[in-house]
């Protein structure tokens, strides 16, 4: 505890913060993280977290799994036969013909004795015969016990009450394999399966079976995989087990040995016969010499049928006999062994993760340039076929990018940041036209617009330093005419002589500052900097001829007064040129642009100059007064007097003085001249 009247010391690492303020590094810190592209940053990570994590809820799986399929089909849309399988099936005009369903063990035996006479290397059986069908029972019996290259099913099934075991004739022996089939939520078939095992019971699959029986005369057996001994291999390919989140899948069973099912080859792979075909010898023996042959049904009245890829959305309610899967099944193992023909691979949760990220932040640096809806719509359907053809890439080479997040997080994070972004322009054009629309003409509001990067920094006009001409203007005679009119009359007087006024600033170039009474300050040079010495010029140029059609419109609007018997105003006005500091002044709620700086003290005591001795007036009713700073950018392009080195009031310097007489177009009038000596300027 910390001694009486002492304050605990900070742990170290901590900021200090000194009178309430935070360290300067830190502030300017977070200052760097209210930016645009800061923020389209994070916004783009947003976008592509919350699809991440849309994903791993499981919310995308359906739509990842449709894409997953389309590829499939776009990879395999051309049918290619597998010269190394072949199905027979019974067909709904076999089982008419035969007039019996199952078939009995006498035909049965007669389609297996007439298969084995083309030698084929195995035959599997897709049909359950765990009981007797007679006639010819003990054919059957005697032949499977006979022949070792039969290979009849069983079902394993998730628990006893639906495991459906092999010919009695076969248990215990190497010629039985599961017919079971790995069917996803949505009732298609992607994975295949290799082994299963509930604990009690080891069983291998048909189409395993199958296959290891082909390859078995080529030397080529089960073997430990090359990175993980756990895994098997055949030949070179390791068959890395399915995993619950692997690629689109999440929390998929993954129970037993699974692989994803390629489906090489197409729709139409195999070459295919009929029970009848085999029975009165309408096959090809060469098709079935050293082949895999796999008998099964494919009639309307027997369902044995599933989904397959090429089965959704595209053959209007076909599907795929449960023969043909397993026919798929065992041409991948055949060409993973023969060919190093490999599955379709995943990465690794985080990288597809990390790829997820990527895009949404491509996506927010895309909102972050594109800002038009043309714009917008070229740039996010350029990326998407941009994707698209990466990742059809990728599958063509037997690897799964996540094209249906991806897509979601880089349309969802350029959309906000677009959004966000035209919003903060918005917010921002509001502010400066709150600040200057009404104070500067429409193509400096437009050019301030197109060129806001360079002054406006977090929603705020950045101070700057820059060179400015500034114009004072003020009523000499003010008071008279106040004390003549009506309080609506004297605002509506006033408010004419402004409106007026300030529209010949704008006109020109200028920025109204500020109104005091009856005075108006005017800057020519904000709020865009000017850099290039002619850029100056014109801005004190302006400022000049500004002053001139002030003093024209101050004749009519006494002319126009005079004929109303009102009385006469004389106006003066004081310009220089020079550095200032220009940027906005207030609070949150109430903020005016303006600029600070010892030349808009010049310009003011310019202007105040003769308003306690107006026999020196140059016009009768509009004095402009100039300083150096502003005539040597001038060029003789004005007719102006001298008036002399004046010791304005607040500064220690004189400075040198004149008068604007006109342009070269108006007549030169002559102005008493003044000492040599300076004299200090009449007070404000």
């Amino acid at each position: 505890m910390a001694a009486p009247g002492r304050a605990p010391s900070l742990p170290p690492g901590r900021f200090h913060l000194h009178n309430g303020r935070m360290p300067a590094a830190f502030a300017k810190w977070l200052e760097k993280l209210r930016t645009p592209t800061a923020i389209s940053l994070a916004l783009g990570l947003v976008a592509g977290l919350l699809v991440i994590g849309l994903r791993s809820a499981g919310v995308l799986q359906f739509v990842e799994l449709a894409t997953y399929d389309i590829y499939l089909r776009a990879k395999e849309r051309k049918s290619v036969p597998e010269p190394r399988v072949v199905l027979v099936q019974a067909f709904e005009p076999d089982i008419q013909k035969l007039a019996e369903w199952p078939l009995s063990d006498r035909n049965m035996a007669a389609v297996l004795n007439k298969l084995l006479a083309y030698e084929p290397r195995v035959v599997g059986v897709d049909l359950y015969r765990d009981i007797p069908v007679p006639p010819g029972h003990e054919d059957l019996v005697s032949l499977l016990k006979r022949d070792k290259r039969i290979v009849f099913i069983e079902k394993f099934g998730k628990d006893s009450s639906k495991r459906v075991a092999g010919p009695p004739a076969l248990r215990g022996t190497e010629q039985i394999g599961f017919a079971d089939i790995t069917v996803d939520q949505d009732g298609v078939v992607r994975r295949g399966l290799l082994f299963l095992d509930d604990g009690k019971n080891f069983s291998l699959s048909l189409s395993l079976r199958l296959a290891l029986a082909y390859l078995a005369e080529k030397g080529i057996t089960p073997q430990p995989g090359s990175d993980d001994p756990t895994h098997m291999r055949l030949g070179s390919v390791t068959l890395k087990p399915f995993e619950a989140n692997d690629g689109p899948y999440v929390h998929a069973d993954a129970q037993g040995y699974q692989y994803m099912l390629d489906y090489r080859g197409g729709a139409d792979r195999f070459k295919t016969y009929s029970i009848s075909d085999v029975l009165e010898g309408r096959v090809d023996p060469r098709l079935i010499k050293d082949n895999v042959v796999i008998v099964g049904v494919n009639a309307e009245s027997v369902k044995d049928e599933f989904l397959t890829p090429f089965d959704r959305f595209t053959r209007r309610g076909q599907t795929t006999a449960g023969i043909a899967v397993h026919g798929y099944e065992v041409s991948q193992l055949i060409r993973a062994a023969l060919d190093g023909d490999a599955p379709i691979g995943f990465l690794a949760d985080r990288y597809e993760n990390l790829w997820i990220l990527l895009w949404a932040v491509a996506g927010a640096l895309v909102g972050r340039v594109a800002r038009s809806t043309m714009r917008f719509t070229l740039a996010a359907a350029s990326g998407l076929l941009l994707l698209v053809g990466a990742t059809l890439l990728a599958f063509f080479a037997h690897w799964w990018l996540p094209v249906a997040p991806v897509a979601i997080a880089w349309v969802t994070s350029a959309a906000l940041v677009t959004a966000f972004l035209s919003g903060h322009e918005r917010q921002e054009k509001r502010f400066l036209m709150d600040i200057f629309s009404k104070s500067v003409s429409a193509e400096v509001a437009d050019e301030m617009w197109k060129q806001r990067a360079s002054f406006l920094k977090g929603g705020r006009l950045e101070p700057q330093m820059m060179t400015v001409t500034v114009l004072f203007s003020d009523l000499a005679n003010f008071t008279p005419v106040a004390e003549r009119l009506t309080p609506t009359e004297l605002m509506d007087w006033l408010n004419h002589y402004m409106e007026t006024m300030a529209g010949l600033v704008i006109k020109h170039g200028g920025v109204v500052d500020d109104y005091f009474g009856d005075a108006i300050k005017s800057n020519f040079g904000v709020p865009l900097p000017r850099k290039k010495p002619e850029e100056i010029r014109q801005d004190a140029m302006n400022a000049v001829r500004c002053a001139l059609a002030m003093r024209r419109a101050m004749e009519e609007l006494n002319a126009s007064w005079s004929a109303e018997n009102a009385p006469r105003v004389k106006m003066r006005a004081g310009i220089a040129t020079g550095s200032v500091v220009a940027g906005c002044l207030g609070s949150a709620q109430r903020m005016k642009y303006t600029t600070i700086g010892d030349v808009v003290n010049t310009a003011a005591r310019l202007e105040s100059y003769g308003k306690e001795i107006p026999e020196q007036l140059i016009d009768p009713y509009c004095q402009i007064m100039l300083a150096a700073s502003t005539v040597e950018h001038l060029e003789g392009d004005f007719n102006l007097q001298p008036v002399g080195s004046l010791q304005l009031k607040g500064k220690s310097q004189a400075v040198d003085v004149f008068a604007l007489i006109g342009s070269p177009a108006e007549t030169r009038v002559e102005l008493p001249r003044e000492p040599a000596a300076p004299r200090q300027a009449a007070a404000r």
